[in-house]
């Protein structure tokens, strides 16, 4: 017994030198675990062969080899990855866009507003948060977020609906822009992660994501704001049906791949169904908008006019340096006079009060809001088209890190849910530079990390955290509640070999 009781401290002691190796201290539980099992799997073996006892147990504990470079190898298998080349790209995003903040608003003769500047600042410590915790809650808390974002978002349109029947639109105004496109983002992981916790259960997914996103599309219908959140519709759309296809294709499901389409293509039609209904009318105009502006332009505050004026003077811009304009061409674009050809005098004169002191600057003539919405296409007129041509090469550089980014992740549930995450910033930039250069897509969406703004900074670093996260905790978590150990290897060495907390 006293032998025996020897054994087993070598055991114990063994175990304590590998797991000491290990240097992200939350699995060395879990592989402890796992090398009881292969240490017991190695006794029975020596018993068979007719060795028993502590002798058995030494055998088993020798054919392990060295602890401390077993540690070492497991630690090198097991252990937390650095990612810093795409953390480093969508923190240089970030400073294009504050650059860009401070230039414009130098530029415009403006004060630079210091809230402005402090939600780069503040996203970049969202960013770095969740790249080091968030991959984590998300796979331990995907369902209560997602029920939490999607009680929030209902609260949010009962409430908008009460303050239209009291006609309180002061409330409205104040809540109907970022916070509605922010939620449709934000649940995007969720929505996804949630289909795929539920992917063995027969029709629940597909169900669960046709459920949701009917919601998600309906709520923005019946609360008057379906053209506000066309972009982030299709965003959602586009991203986690995407995502659905990438998990069909890979066999993520129970069901054979011919039916799963099938389900697949069903959803998507009632969804894209519920989405045109939920434009209440408007398709043709806005496809229009898109497309042809100038069959609906009415008048210079139009965001068709503004798609027109984008391209004409995006026709007009210089290879390197400032769109060069006459006096006289100033004057037509500030006023509308080039494409309007009834305005009166009044309206010219109305016009011409935006003019600057010294005299018109490509900032008034410019839409409203154009240091935000049109931020690329102010910086190809301001500076040029090569600059444009560098900053696509950077985005298109950093997207294309986040995409094989990705393609290393072996966890599936860290594959589909970073993979979402990128889709969706990937999407945003997509319809973002369409609207720069006239192809405005309803209202406009984010410029992820680069345009200001609590959505466009915020939520979108919480995004790419999630997706950074989850490369970065890709050899130390596992699906099924962290438990690497399967079958014969779940079972605890209880009374032998006891792992420690």
């Amino acid at each position: 017994m006293e032998q025996q009781h020897g054994a087993l401290n070598e055991v114990n002691s063994f175990l304590d030198d590998v797991t000491q190796q290990i240097q992200y201290k939350p699995i060395r539980n879990e592989i402890r675990k796992e090398l009881a099992a292969h240490i017991e799997d190695r006794k029975e073996e020596y018993e068979h062969y007719g060795i028993h006892g502590p002798e058995a147990w030494r055998k088993a504990l020798a054919a392990m080899g060295d602890a401390v470079e077993v540690g070492i190898q497991l630690n090198e298998i097991r252990k937390v990855q650095k990612n810093s080349l795409s953390v480093l790209f969508v923190i240089a995003l970030t400073v294009i866009g504050m650059i860009g903040t401070i230039r414009t608003e130098v530029s415009s003769g403006f004060y630079i507003r210091y809230t402005d500047l402090f939600y780069f600042f503040f996203g970049v410590i969202i960013l770095l948060i969740t790249y080091h915790f968030g991959y984590q809650f998300f796979a331990k808390n995907c369902k209560k977020i997602l029920y939490a974002l999607l009680s929030v978002l209902l609260l949010y349109f009962l409430f908008i609906l009460v303050s239209v029947y009291f006609e309180n639109y002061s409330l409205i105004s104040f809540l109907n822009t970022s916070l509605a496109f922010a939620l449709r983002i934000l649940c995007i992981p969720f929505v996804v992660g949630f289909s795929y916790f539920n992917r063995k259960k027969k029709h629940l997914p597909i169900l669960l994501t046709t459920i949701i996103t009917a919601f998600i599309l309906i709520t923005s219908s019946v609360t008057f704001l379906s053209d506000y959140l066309i972009a982030a519709n299709i965003i959602f759309i586009v991203t986690v049906y995407a995502s659905f296809l990438y998990m069909i294709i890979k066999k993520l499901f129970g069901e054979t791949k011919r039916y799963q389409i099938i389900t697949y293509l069903v959803s998507l039609g009632v969804v894209i169904t519920i989405f045109i209904i939920s434009l209440l009318g408007d398709v043709k105009s806005e496809f229009e908008q898109f497309i042809y502006p100038e069959r609906v332009a009415s008048d210079y505050w139009d965001d068709a006019y503004n798609s027109i004026l984008i391209r004409e003077l995006l026709s007009k811009a210089e290879f390197i340096g400032p769109i060069s304009l006459s006096e006289e061409e100033s004057v037509n674009y500030l006023t509308g006079k080039w494409y309007f050809d009834d305005l009166s005098d009044t309206d010219i004169k109305y016009r011409m009060q935006f003019a600057s002191e010294n005299g018109i600057i490509l900032e008034d003539i410019l839409p409203l809001h154009y240091h935000n919405n049109y931020r690329v296409a102010y910086w190809i007129l301001k500076y040029g088209w090569f600059l444009f041509f560098v900053l696509i090469s950077i985005i298109l550089t950093a997207y294309g890190v986040l995409f094989r980014m990705i393609q290393k992740i072996n966890n599936n549930m860290g594959k589909i849910m970073a993979l979402s995450c990128v889709i969706a910033l990937s999407t945003q930039v997509i319809i973002y530079v369409l609207g720069n250069i006239g192809y405005q897509l309803g209202w406009f969406c984010t410029f992820p990390f680069i345009s200001e703004g609590k959505c466009s900074i915020t939520i979108n670093m919480i995004l790419a955290g999630l997706a950074c996260s989850a490369y970065r905790y890709d050899k130390v978590t596992t699906e099924d509640n962290y438990n690497m150990i399967k079958g014969r290897r779940n079972k605890l060495f209880i009374g032998t070999i006891q792992p420690k907390n």
